[in-house]
């Protein structure tokens, strides 16, 4: 019994290894502040702004259908905002872990054309930000809105091509919203982001 588990587990890991893929997404966010103050009131002079994306990681087949992401990203959460006095804006980047799942509603993982829709969860962390305020800079990565750990649940599609045997690109939108859990502030501070994708794919096979 011993000996059949072990060449189960070696055949298992030989069908895992032989069916993965590296990826890598660049892209921009389309980013709202969902910002309350300590009176529980929002401010509505702050408007949407855009930034950079970025993902790389590892997708893990399980068929030819379902798949599994693992990977890291870097993205910039930015607004505007202003009244008849002031002008400020915020340019952030978090840097986080992300892991979903994804699946071919269209063709398969194999396919020559491929549509997939996925869904799943990102842990990120501030590494630098600044606020402008009249040109006057701020930091904001010790700002208790913006610092520790934010939790950003995930969902999302995109259509994939392979351009040869082993390479594809693709083309996808994803929605989020991501939430500060650590913040002890009275302020409270999430992202809402729409976030256009174009990647590169190619399997290790």
């Amino acid at each position: 019994m011993k000996h059949l588990f072990s060449i189960a587990l070696i055949v298992f890991a030989l069908n895992f290894s032989s069916a993965q893929e590296v990826y890598l997404n660049v892209g921009r966010n389309f980013t709202t502040y969902d910002y309350t103050n300590s009176q529980g009131a929002s401010n509505p002079n702050i408007e949407s702004s855009s930034g950079a994306s970025y993902e790389v990681g590892y997708i893990f087949s399980l068929g030819d259908k379902l798949g599994i992401a693992a990977g890291i990203t870097l993205d910039q959460y930015n607004a505007t905002g202003g009244d008849m006095v002031n002008n400020y804006s915020w340019d952030t980047n978090y840097f986080g872990f992300q892991g979903l799942a994804r699946y071919s509603v269209l063709g398969s993982s194999r396919s020559s054309l491929s549509i997939n829709i996925k869904g799943g969860a990102n842990v990120n962390h501030i590494i630098s930000g600044e606020q402008k305020i009249n040109g006057q800079t701020f930091k904001l990565t010790e700002e208790d809105e913006f610092k520790g750990l934010f939790f950003k649940p995930l969902v999302g599609f995109d259509m994939q091509y392979f351009l040869l045997d082993e390479i594809a690109i693709s083309i996808g939108y994803t929605y989020s919203k991501n939430f500060g859990l650590s913040n002890s502030s009275p302020q409270t501070l999430n992202f809402d982001n729409s976030q256009l994708q174009f990647g590169i794919l190619m399997s290790l096979n």
